[in-house]
């Protein structure tokens, strides 16, 4: 009789434990992106960028622009860009041609 509660416990502790799992690994239950800039962002602002594909929690592709320092700040800003801009494109273009060791960020002087 006393095994019975302590494998419920048990039972228990493997789920949950596996739904964090799960949690972990597909990163945050939203997107990163709530707005996007759907104006071209000049090539000489931006520092690099990430590119996050679709996923179970979001079902937007994601681009996520760093930008250069503006007046000597170490201030990093980050802004996220349409995918379905002309820039967006291009960007995710030369991501999936150039960044072959799945790096999770790009400079972007790599794709110009």
């Amino acid at each position: 009789m006393a095994f019975l509660p302590r494998a419920r416990l048990l039972l228990l502790l493997a789920v949950v434990c596996i739904q964090l799992s799960g949690v972990l690994a597909d990163g945050p239950d939203r997107c990163w992106c709530l707005n996007t800039l759907k104006k071209r962002v000049p090539r000489e602002h931006i520092e690099e960028f990430s590119i996050f594909p679709r996923k179970s929690k979001c079902e937007n592709v994601e681009i996520i622009l760093t930008l250069k320092p503006v007046n000597n700040t170490s201030e990093v800003i980050q802004r996220c860009l349409s995918p379905d801009t002309k820039q967006g494109i291009n960007l995710q273009l030369c991501w999936n041609r150039k960044n072959i060791n799945n790096t999770s960020t790009f400079k972007i002087s790599n794709c110009f």
